[in-house]
């Protein structure tokens, strides 16, 4: 017997199925064939003419197999605009893109599988692609697409993100269609930022924080799947309709509540809402002294978990809010300080630091405040707003006391991978406690964004990538997560995905000028200098006092080749070292340097960054300002200095 003659390919597999065929096969016969071979006449004639190849017929449907995603969905619009007219044919399409198998027989594979499946959430006249489709057509002018979130298919090993062909006169299902086949989402919750009833607005601290609280709390259920602090605060404040945020976070049902303290009485408000339908589940008053807090926060959790523990199992046979101090004051400050944290600018950072030391005074086994402390310090290391050397030294003496105090939490390892990597340039130790950190909270999206800003400085930016991808995953609305992906897209180039992304960060929040920053950057690796300086501009009207854009214009205008104007910054640059002794603004003048040229001062500056341990100058080597100079012994020396590897420079 001859052997079959197998081959394997990466192909678009589309599915195509008509709804209804069998019921209607028993009820008219005739009109059930005649739309069949309608179909049938329609698919042979659009798949020719797009490049596919029809590898098999059955009953009701089609298995075809195109060389590219973009003609497997323009064929799929062309099939169902022709099939919405008379007579109309109920068809349901589906596009996956993967590796087969294909022989004188026909193709199969888990591709084929997975078309199947993806096919089977549609509704008659829907075209639903996978992600992977949707990587390939994203981009492509006469293709519009809604997403449907991430949902576990039949028969699928990893979860597999849906999304739509929105085109006009194509079909769409509803998500909650969607949700009900795949059952994805019956089981989530988000809980909305608490609004602050308090006499006093400054108390808006402590409602962020009850809210913070819950969902730590919350995170616990086993089974249960809960939103992330940073998407869930997008919809601060916002009149949204609660069937919208449901939509928008692919949950089922959503926490939304408030706050009224006077004194030392606290009132929480708590309402369990269905998004599906706007009609609530549970509601109920709390009034408590402030010293019964701690156990507010675990029994409105528990009741949460209560509610939807009447459709679905979760391990709910434990206290799920366990304080990490019994001290109301130092609790309160330690909510005071998370409030200006979260805020990720230098002023504020300063006043969190404030707050976590006063909560530690108050209580000196409180390891959040620890873990907390360390991280602002780093931060301040890092950026230069605070001289390395002391700022990495009290990171890592806080980082130590709550691992010292707990050492079950991901942030307290997290805390210590930073000091590993900015205070002591030890890449494996490191890598060992952010992974750490992930091991014990895979779903911490600030551990995910810790190892991509690991592997972004060792130079893996697949790793770096892939890391950025699973925070946004995590918390597909938190403005630092989507700007960690859209800064690893620049360094892989991917500049079309980056400006979605700093356009995505914008339309969330206006203000957040970390995202001008990054697009004025990517405008002037691709020598647009006018959009360049455009957003440059609209980064620095965002920046309180004096002395402000000599860093963003200086380099802009010595990349222009405006050489007056770059010296004039850097004398502002100066002025501003001048006035704060706390600054260490060295890699600010380097890359002004480096810019116009001058080799011999960015060489200086460079050293004196590395001298002072300034965090930002391990991030040399994916700076393009620098790396044009990566053949230069000073360069490679420093390179050693540090201890970075010369393969991590990225390419240009």
């Amino acid at each position: 017997m001859p052997e079959k003659n197998n081959l394997r390919l990466l192909a678009a597999i589309m599915f195509a199925d008509m709804v209804g065929y069998t019921r209607l096969m028993q009820e008219d016969e005739q009109k059930a064939k005649d739309l069949r071979d309608r179909q049938r006449e329609v698919i042979d004639g659009c798949i020719l003419k797009h490049r596919g190849q029809v590898m098999q017929y059955y009953g009701d449907g089609t298995l075809s197999m195109f060389g590219s995603a973009i003609d497997a969905v323009n064929c799929a619009k062309e099939i169902q605009l022709l099939l919405s007219k008379e007579p109309k044919v109920p068809l349901r399409i589906g596009i996956h893109i993967g590796d087969v198998v294909y022989d004188d027989e026909g193709i199969y594979g888990d591709a084929v599988n997975i078309a199947a499946r993806v096919q089977g959430l549609g509704i008659p006249g829907s075209i639903m692609i996978s992600g992977k489709v949707f990587d390939e057509v994203k981009n492509h002018p006469g293709i519009k697409l809604q997403p449907f979130g991430e949902h576990d298919l039949k028969n699928v090993y990893a979860p597999v993100s849906i999304f739509a062909v929105a085109n006009k006169g194509i079909e769409i299902p509803e998500l909650g269609y969607i949700q009900e086949i795949t059952g994805s989402n019956k089981n989530s919750v988000a809980v909305l930022p608490f609004a602050n009833f308090s006499p006093d607005p400054e108390n808006e601290y402590f409602s962020d924080g009850i809210t913070e609280e819950i969902i730590n709390s919350l995170v616990k259920v086993k089974g249960l799947q809960v939103t992330s602090r940073t998407s869930v605060f997008a919809f601060k404040n916002t009149q949204k309709d609660i069937r919208e945020i449901g939509k928008e976070l692919s949950v089922s049902t959503v926490l939304e509540g408030s706050v009224r303290r006077a004194g030392n009485k606290v009132r929480v408000t708590a309402q369990l809402i269905k998004t599906d339908d706007g009609f609530h589940i549970w509601s109920e008053n709390f009034d408590r002294e402030m010293k019964d807090i701690f156990g507010v926060q675990d029994e409105i959790a528990q009741k949460i978990a209560d509610k939807l523990e009447e459709n679905f199992t979760f391990d709910t046979d434990r206290k799920l809010y366990e304080a990490s101090t019994d001290s109301i004051v130092a609790y309160n400050a330690y909510l005071q300080g998370l409030y200006y944290w979260n805020k990720r600018t230098p002023e504020s950072v300063h006043k969190a630091i404030g707050f976590y030391e006063e909560a530690i005074e108050k209580c000196n086994t409180y390891t959040n405040a620890f873990s907390g402390l360390a991280n602002a310090y780093t931060f301040l290391g890092v950026i230069g707003h605070m001289q390395g050397k002391e700022a990495f030294s009290k990171a890592e003496k806080n980082a130590y006391k709550a691992i010292e105090l707990n050492n079950s939490r991901a942030d307290s390892y997290i805390s210590l991978g930073y000091v590993n990597l900015f205070n002591h340039w030890d890449f494996n130790s490191a890598d060992s406690n952010f992974r750490k950190g992930i091991t014990l909270e895979p779903e911490n999206e600030e551990a995910r964004s810790a190892f991509s800003l690991y592997n972004r400085i060792v130079g893996r930016y697949d790793k770096m990538l892939d890391q950025a991808k699973a925070a946004v995953k995590i918390a597909p609305l938190s403005l630092p997560a989507l700007n960690d992906l859209a800064k690893s897209h620049v360094l892989l180039k991917n500049y079309d995905e980056a400006v979605e992304l700093y356009d995505k960060i914008i339309d969330l929040d206006p203000n957040y000028r970390a995202a001008y920053e990054g697009k004025a950057y990517l405008y002037a690796e691709q020598e647009d200098f006018e959009n360049a300086q455009i957003q440059a501009n609209k980064y620095i009207k965002r920046i309180k006092g004096p002395n402000k854009g000599g860093t963003q214009l200086g380099f802009l205008a010595a990349m222009m080749g405006d050489k007056k104007e770059a010296r004039k910054n850097l004398k502002l640059i100066e002025k501003r070292q001048k006035e704060d002794s706390d600054l260490n603004l060295s890699l600010d003048f380097a890359v002004i340097h480096a810019s116009l040229g001058d080799k011999k001062e960015m060489f200086e500056y460079l050293n004196e960054a590395v001298d002072h341990k300034l965090g930002a100058v391990l991030f040399l080597n994916s700076i393009p300002a620098f790396t044009k100079y990566s053949d230069d012994p000073r360069y490679i020396e420093i390179l050693n200095r540090i201890g970075l590897p010369n393969e991590s420079l990225i390419t240009t």
